[in-house]
C-alpha cells in the first residue's frame, strides 16, 4: 500500500502547480531553504490526507465554504505571487509581518505552510482518492494510513529534487536571468491564484 501511495503521489507530482514553483524559487535561495519549504508542504499535505481521511471532506462539499475558502485562498496566493515579484526587483511587498521576520530560512518555511494552506479544498481531492481506494482495493484502515504516508512520502521527494534543480540553477544563471526568472514564478502563481478565484470560468462569479 506505501508503494501504491508512492506511485500515486508521485504522477500527480507532474501536473505543477503554484507550490512546486514556489519551492523552486525557494530553492534559488540555497537547497536547505528548498528543502524546508518542500518539508513544510509535506506537513500540510500530510495533515489534509488526514483530515481527508477522517472525513473532513464531507463539510467542505458546501458550496458556501467552497466559495470563501477560494476567496481567501486566492488573496493568500496573490499576495505571495506579488511579494516574489516585487522581491525579485529589490523591495518586498510583506516586510511588515511580524510572522516573517526571523531568518530567511525561517521566513521560506512559515510562507510554504500558508501557501500550501491556502488551498484546504485539496481535502475533497484526496477524500475522493480514498473513497474510490476504500472501494475498490476494499482497504482497511492499516492500508489506507500506509497509502497516505506514501501519498505523502511522494510530495516530499519530488519537492527535494525541485529544490535541487533551483540551487542548481541559480549556480550556473546570471543575476539577471534569475530576478526574470523570479518575475515569472510570481506572475504564474498570481495566474494560478485568479484560476482558482474563478475569474477566468465564463459566468462564474465569486
Amino acid at each position: 500500500m506505501f508503494l501504491d501511495g508512492l506511485r500515486f503521489g508521485l504522477l500527480l507530482q507532474f501536473a505543477v502547480g503554484p507550490i512546486c514553483l514556489m519551492v523552486f524559487n525557494a530553492g534559488a535561495l540555497g537547497f536547505y531553504a528548498g528543502a524546508l519549504a518542500a518539508l513544510a508542504v509535506t506537513l500540510v499535505d500530510g495533515l489534509y490526507i488526514f483530515l481527508a481521511a477522517i472525513g473532513i471532506a464531507v463539510f467542505l462539499q458546501s458550496a458556501r465554504v467552497k466559495r470563501a475558502v477560494r476567496v481567501v485562498g486566492s488573496v493568500v496566493l496573490i499576495l505571495f505571487g506579488l511579494d516574489i515579484i516585487t522581491g525579485a526587483l529589490g523591495f518586498s511587498l510583506l516586510p511588515q509581518i511580524a510572522l516573517f521576520n526571523g531568518s530567511e530560512t525561517d521566513s521560506v518555511f512559515l510562507k510554504a505552510v500558508l501557501m500550501t494552506a491556502s488551498n484546504p479544498l485539496t481535502i475533497i481531492f484526496w477524500g475522493g482518492v480514498f473513497s474510490t481506494n476504500i472501494l475498490s482495493k476494499n482497504m482497511n484502515r492499516s492500508q489506507l494510513f500506509l497509502f497516505g504516508v506514501g501519498c505523502a512520502s511522494a510530495t516530499f521527494i519530488f519537492l527535494n529534487c525541485v529544490a535541487a534543480a533551483g540551487s542548481v540553477v541559480k549556480a550556473f544563471l546570471p543575476k539577471e536571468i534569475m530576478i526574470c526568472l523570479n518575475v515569472v514564478v510570481g506572475a504564474v502563481i498570481v495566474f494560478f491564484a485568479l484560476k482558482m478565484a474563478g475569474l477566468f470560468k465564463k459566468g462564474e462569479k465569486l
